[in-house]
């Protein structure tokens, strides 16, 4: 009787033995691939809204440059001058479509594709704008071209600006997300971690207990076998 209530302790502690082995893998590859996503938000959050936020810096910049340069271009008589800053404007533009050819490249959201081709727009409405007073002030229209700046082209340059502060508040919300997330999941790889150190000590119980079960059993049939 008592061996055969042994018998049924021990299978019940090898049930709950492997139980607790079956959590902990799963748990493991839990952790695994909780970290894979950390890694993965970390990634984007350089990826996808470091660098672009940087990349909406640089545009911003390049802008105002353009829109001094602009007005330098008015308040100069000297032609070689003019010369030189309409090339310095036009270089400025070419590494803006540089920027944008990078700053597509990266994962865009709804708001951000949107908040995109808002820029675009005003960004081809200040071109036409700044081609007209260019035009005038190399035709030495002084008179007309600073008329010209400081009521269109003044607007249009504001109207640039709009968009460009709309992603850069989104690359600043949805990083604080990915980054918030990314803290979520650490808490729980952590909490996860806690539970395998458990488990492992309750493994080790459960082992120990499993050895006593069996020195038991054999002490049982040695008895039985003596008896016999």
């Amino acid at each position: 009787m008592n061996w055969s209530i042994g018998i049924r302790k021990r299978d019940k502690v090898a049930l709950a033995l492997g139980f607790i082995f079956l959590v902990i893998v799963l748990a493991n590859w839990f952790v695994n691939y909780s970290m894979k996503q950390v890694s993965h938000h970390f990634k984007s959050v350089y990826e996808d809204r470091l660098v672009p936020a940087l990349d909406i810096s640089a545009i911003v910049e390049r802008s105002y440059k353009n829109h001094l340069l602009l007005e330098e271009h008015i308040l100069t008589d000297d032609t070689t001058e003019k010369e030189k800053l309409s090339g310095d404007i036009s270089q400025n533009q070419k590494q803006i479509d540089s920027i944008l050819v990078k700053f597509e490249g990266t994962y865009l959201t709804i708001d951000e594709r949107q908040s995109l081709e808002n820029y675009k727009k005003a960004r081809q409405n200040l071109l036409t704008v700044q081609n007209a007073i260019l035009s005038q002030s190399g035709n030495l229209n002084t008179v007309a071209a600073k008329k010209s700046f400081n009521t269109a082209g003044n607007a249009s340059f504001q109207l640039l600006l709009n968009p460009l502060h709309d992603l850069s508040k989104i690359q600043g919300t949805i990083g604080h997300e990915l980054l918030n997330s990314a803290e979520r999941q650490m808490n729980f790889i952590k909490l996860l971690t806690t539970l395998v150190i458990a488990m492992a000590v309750i493994i080790a119980l459960l082992v120990a207990t499993l050895l006593q079960t069996s020195r038991k059993l054999n002490s049982i049939k040695q008895q039985n076998f003596r008896l016999n």
